[in-house]
């Protein structure tokens, strides 16, 4: 995260020092927030930031750390931008990324390519243990 504030400061000529005089705040304690996620910024940080680059503290944060989105395209047979061929598999991957993502999981469109690779050419050792799961090794 550091570098992301780092390159606003530098192409607004400011300095943490300079931001902790006009703010009333230590720099040290400047110095650490930037060393943290922005969510777990002061709001006294985060305001005297977003005021020193000119921004609003949404903005500032949308910046830093972008809000993830899931993209499935119906339509198109799409996900996260990956287009999967054949309606069925499409189907099965969707319900399989729409599920874990209600769990927390964010793919991107690396995620989705081996989620595809790994339908199209399962491998012995997942088949073998979702054969084990389901029971089904003696079927």
């Amino acid at each position: 995260m550091l570098s992301k504030i780092s390159i606003l400061l530098t192409n607004h000529h400011l300095t943490l020092k300079d931001i902790s005089q006009s703010n009333s705040l230590m720099e040290k304690d400047l110095e650490e927030a930037l060393n943290e996620n922005p969510d777990n910024w002061s709001s006294a940080i985060l305001s005297a930031l977003s005021s020193s680059l000119n921004m609003r503290p949404g903005d500032l944060l949308e910046l830093l750390d972008p809000v993830y989105s899931l993209k499935i395209n119906d339509t198109n047979q799409m996900i996260q931008g990956i287009y999967i061929e054949d309606p069925e598999m499409y189907e099965q991957i969707r319900f399989v990324v729409e599920s874990e993502h209600l769990e927390g999981w964010q793919p991107d469109e690396e995620d989705i390519l081996m989620l595809l690779d790994e339908a199209i050419n399962p491998s012995k050792e997942i088949k073998s243990e979702i054969d084990r799961i389901w029971g089904e090794e003696n079927e």
